[in-house]
């Protein structure tokens, strides 16, 4: 299944510019079918590819993909979520005991519901 914002963004981006699909994948490295599969199927590029293409139409990859734009706490909650998804079952184990202790009035009522 493909990036339907994705296809779009690149499309527009390109189209923007007034380049072909083959000026694009002259740029980029790749074939003008890789193009096609970005623009028509929604395919993401390797992650080389992807900052190639983000830094070519001066986007974030965040814009490029769709990803939601968070300020504030929201962006805090974020960056902890994503980092907390790295660890493994031992050392997120840790890290939960760890902020128990950090916060301990916090979790103290999350405890009663079996939450965190």
């Amino acid at each position: 299944m493909g990036n339907d914002f994705f296809q779009k963004k690149v499309r527009q981006l390109r189209e923007g510019r007034n380049l072909t699909m083959e000026q694009l994948a002259k740029e980029m490295g790749v074939t003008k079918s890789r193009v096609n599969m970005w623009e028509n199927g929604g395919t993401v590029p390797r992650q080389d590819v992807l900052l190639r293409l983000s830094q070519f139409f001066g986007v974030s990859t965040d814009d490029l993909l769709g990803n939601i734009r968070m300020e504030g706490d929201n962006a805090t909650m974020h960056s902890l979520q994503r980092n907390l998804k790295k660890l493994n079952g031992e050392q997120l184990e840790k890290a939960n005991a760890a902020m128990k202790l950090l916060f301990t009035e916090l979790w103290d009522d999350e405890e009663d519901h079996g939450t965190l």
